[in-house]
């Protein structure tokens, strides 16, 4: 099958969204959600990611079950795949691509097993979609492309996280804990990277400083699961600025986020959360290209340094680059920092 035969769909359809992977691509995927109950007002929609998204999803209005896949045992992962067979989906949405998505998406023995028809596994579907007419560029458009050709309009396309009340309080229950009352300016320093992809700590701490200095404004330092180590590098060179440490989970920290006057963060998903919750972003890319990964929309500035091994690949990454200094990362300035806040977050709106 080329085209989907929604006319063929019984009144109440179960559909399933498969989307592993990150934090970011899961970001983009909530961009469909509403458009695809808009168009089937009556169907059931469950969506599947992976734990560290979970929170991105669950609150969505649109979405009436979010199943968590975890990478546990093979007898977990048998009855995961079990639970797929027997909860009867009609239709099977395959937004991975990779190898597990495509297995999962055949696995439900659904009637109508939508993905791209040029997936390195699309013989698993029986709904092959092809949307290169469409002319994706970033990655949202990939995943609004696949919704359109079975027949979704879409009108403002734009991604949509929910944050839950409980989430709110905890947050404001979080900053006053660290300091921070509720209607104090403050601004986030989000440090987390991969070891090929970090800033410098010592211009992390500076950079806190210098808006401490220019605007009165605590830092809040955050980071993901495994990351607080790069924050116990920038705190000991922070000389005068006041700061704090948060490091909770995504509900949380995005309603802390939305709270936040600006967030200074590298490429990753956490940037792409900021920016889909409003929050004026500065990211700074390296070894990816910020033509294709920035955010879209207009709240965010990208800092960049143009270098002739980027985009970089494992064969092409530089020993400094897995010594932690990266060239393309070393050669952005904090005051290179400093200019892109201000596009974000002008002077005068400081308070």
């Amino acid at each position: 099958m080329l085209n989907f035969p929604r006319e063929k769909l019984p009144k109440n359809p179960k559909f399933l969204i498969i989307k592993l992977r990150s934090i970011g691509d899961v970001v983009y995927n909530t961009a469909v959600y509403s458009p695809l109950k808009r168009s089937f007002p009556d169907c059931h929609l469950t969506v599947l990611v992976e734990h560290f998204s979970l929170d991105i999803v669950r609150h969505h209005p649109d979405v009436d079950q979010v199943l968590c896949f975890e990478k546990k045992s093979l007898l977990y992962q048998l009855g995961f795949y079990y639970r797929l067979f027997a909860d009867r989906y009609d239709v099977v949405i395959d937004m991975h691509e990779g190898t597990r998505g495509a297995v999962m998406c055949f696995v439900t023995q659904a009637p109508y097993r939508v993905g791209h028809k040029f997936a390195k596994r699309s013989f698993l579907y029986n709904v092959k979609l092809e949307f290169g007419d469409l002319n994706p560029l970033h990655p949202i458009d990939y995943q609004v492309a696949l919704i359109k050709k079975m027949g979704v309009e879409f009108g403002k396309i734009s991604p949509s996280i929910h944050i839950s009340e409980p989430a709110k309080i905890k947050a404001d229950q979080l900053l006053q804990a660290e300091g921070i009352d509720t209607h104090e300016s403050f601004c986030i320093l989000h440090p987390g990277a991969k070891i090929y992809d970090q800033w410098e700590a010592e211009k992390f701490a500076q950079l806190a400083d210098t808006i401490y200095s220019r605007h009165h404004m605590k830092t809040l330092l955050t980071c993901g699961p495994g990351q607080k180590h790069q924050v116990d590098e920038i705190t000991p060179k922070i000389k005068n600025a006041p700061y704090a440490f948060i490091s909770t989970g995504l509900q949380e920290l995005g309603a802390i986020t939305q709270k936040a006057r600006f967030v200074v963060c590298h490429d990753g998903g956490y940037m792409h959360f900021a920016s889909a919750l409003g929050t004026p972003v500065v990211g700074m890319f390296g070894w990816t290209n910020p033509e294709i990964w920035r955010p879209p929309g207009n709240n965010a500035t990208i800092v960049s340094k143009e270098i002739e091994c980027r985009p970089c690949n494992l064969q092409t990454r530089k020993e400094e680059c897995w010594n932690g200094r990266p060239e393309c990362k070393s050669l952005i300035t904090v005051e290179d920092i400093l200019v892109a806040i201000g596009e974000v977050y002008p002077v005068k709106t400081m308070r």
